[in-house]
This record gives C-alpha cells, structure tokens and sequence, in this order.
C-alpha cells in the first residue's frame, strides 16, 4: 500500500483558511486576503472572486448533478460576517447574494446533499440555515439598513443582493467553528465549537436534538455516510470519532491521538467507511485506519517553504487529498483506490 504522494503545489500570497474539491478538476481555495479562487488540475487559477472585505474563513462548493443543479456554484463566509454565493454570469464568476444577519465571524458553510439548502457557523455562537435559491429581490431591508459600515456601503456598490436566513439554531455557548450535513438524514446538521460540545441539530424544527461534550474544544466536524460516524479535530492534538445513533452521549466511539498540534481538519475518504485524514497545526497529514489507533501514513511537506507551517484546511475527493494553510500552498496529493472498501466490506 503506497502513501499518498504530493503531486502539485499552488501558491497564494496569504494563509490558506479553507479548501472545497468542486470537481477532479476544479478547486476552490478561500485566503485570509479575503479573495476567493478556483483552480484547475494544470496548475491554473481560473477564478479570482473579490466581494468579501475581510479574511475568508470557509468556502462550499455546490453539487455539479445536473439533477440537482443550482444557480449557485460556490459559497464563501468570511470575518465580515457574511456569506457569498457566487455563480456564473456572461462567463464570469459573480457573487449573487450575500446571506447577512450574523453579527460576527461566518466560520463554517456546507451546501445539504439535495442542494437545496445551506447552513452558516458563526463565531457570534449561532448557525443559521439558508435556502441557496437566488431571490429576485433583497429579501430584508432592515438588514441593509441597519448595516451602514465601509464594508456594507462597498457591497452595495457591487449590487450584491441581500439573503435573509430561515432560521436561526442557538445553543452553543461561544463561537461555532464547524458545521456539516448528515447525507442520510438531511433535516440533520453537527456541529461543533469552543464550548467542547459536539451538537446534533433537526433544523426543520430548528432544535438541538443532542449534545455530546468532551474536554477540549472542537475545530472541525465531518460526517461520513459509510461509517455513519462522525469525526472531530481538537485543540489537544486529537482526532474523536461520535456515533450519532448513540444514547448515551457522553461517549467518544473512539480517540486517536499522533499530532503533535492542533488537529484543525478532518475530512472522511468518499468511498470507505474506515479510511480518514486529518491536518494539523503540526504541518502533516495523517491517514488513519479507523480499525487501529495507530494511523497508516503521515504525510509530511514536500517543500522547505511548507515544512513546519499550520495547516488549517482539508479535503478528501475521490484520488485526490487537499491541504493548505500558514505557508499559503494548496497541497495536492494523489491517492489510490487502496482506500476504497471493497464490494463486501461492511459498516463501522
């Protein structure tokens, strides 16, 4: 079984915040330079996206089915408090909404698997859920219009259409970093935040159905729809794994501890129910096998410019392992199908 392999380096100008695999070959990549870009599998940025006025923290990207297909083809949220969706028009990617009413940092975004839908992380200690259809119109004028900063006024100099939200979950005691799906149950959302909690959310009826509480606080969330677990990165250097069908909610399914920093991403493999990768402050990427505490690989920097640096971003799309952060490089490694479960593999 081969490790996975740095295959191409892509570099910004600031810290990589974010990272979403569109397609094999396209990649969105948000920066603390507040711009958006995509980038092709030939080393190419073919889009740079400009309507946020602070750090972007976390980008989405929407389903490209055609079955599924929305106007929207990108999210982003940033340190103005906004999200932007962009999608394209006369060839060119534009922003077609900003969602407004979070009052602070949007730390997290991810699009439902009906591309339907999309739910915001703050660190004002709130999540809001969004529809991704693209109003005809502003949808709130008592957000415009109590928003009269440098920021909002520039906005509005783009004639970037206001989203007003759905809803609002409230629950979390301090900021929300992370946010994602259930695929299985999409009425259902986890996230988790500086309060050590790990929450499970019906956001049709806009309640929090569970909580799950560890020692140390939560820096990333994902779900898998193999194993159909969930997977945290934390502050204490470790990786948890949560069953959501559980009762009892107190209990970590399992913790897996090798980073030597802050594990600020996690990211399951699409097509297994045990493989999952994670990245750290420590600047590796580790894979792990769910079924040993020991991970298969860590990944280290290929290049003398990212060894050492935080990574704070990750993804995991078919053959390929995305990671960026501190040194500005998107890390593009290539995996194989090692990592795929085979036809009569069982659920974790």
């Amino acid at each position: 079984m081969l490790p996975p392999t740095e295959i191409a380096s892509y570099s910004h100008d600031d810290w990589i915040s974010s990272i979403a695999v569109a397609s094999s070959d396209r990649f969105v990549v948000g920066s603390f330079d507040g711009i958006v870009r995509v980038w092709n599998a030939q080393s190419e940025c073919v889009s740079e996206m400009r309507g946020h006025e602070s750090a972007v923290k976390c980008v989405a990207a929407a389903s490209l089915d055609p079955v599924k297909k929305s106007k929207v083809e990108i999210l982003s949220g940033s340190q103005d408090r906004t999200a932007i969706a962009w999608g394209s028009k006369g060839g060119q990617r534009k922003p077609l909404y900003a969602a407004r009413g979070h009052t602070d940092s949007v730390e997290a975004v991810a699009v439902n698997p009906a591309n339907t839908h999309f739910v915001t992380a703050s660190a004002d200690s709130t999540i809001r859920f969004w529809s991704l259809a693209v109003p005809k119109e502003s949808e709130d004028a008592e957000l415009e219009a109590q928003d009269s900063t440098p920021v909002a006024k520039k906005r509005k100099g783009l004639n970037i259409m206001t989203k007003a939200a759905i809803g609002t979950l409230s629950g979390h005691v301090g900021a929300v970093t992370s946010v994602c799906f259930d695929a299985d149950r999409e009425s259902n959302v986890y996230s988790g935040g500086w309060d050590h909690s790990v929450r499970t959310w019906d956001v049709a009826a806009g309640v929090n159905v569970a909580t799950s509480l560890c020692d140390k606080v939560v820096l990333d969330v994902d779900y898998s729809a193999h194993s159909q677990l969930i997977a945290t990165g934390h502050a204490d250097r470790s990786v948890r794994l949560w069953d959501p069908r559980s009762s009892d909610n107190t209990v970590v399914k399992l913790r897996l501890s090798s980073h030597k920093g802050f594990v600020s991403s996690v990211a399951w493999a699409p097509n297994s129910a045990y493989m999952l990768a994670s990245a750290s402050h420590d600047s590796t990427i580790k894979v792990w096998d769910i079924r040993s505490r020991t991970p298969l690989y860590t990944v280290h920097a290929a290049s003398a410019k990212d060894d050492g640096k935080k990574l704070l971003a990750l993804d995991w799309s078919r053959s390929l392992l995305l990671a960026g952060g501190e040194s500005g490089s998107l890390r593009i490694h290539s995996v194989n199908s090692q990592y795929e479960d085979g036809p009569d593999s069982t659920q974790a």
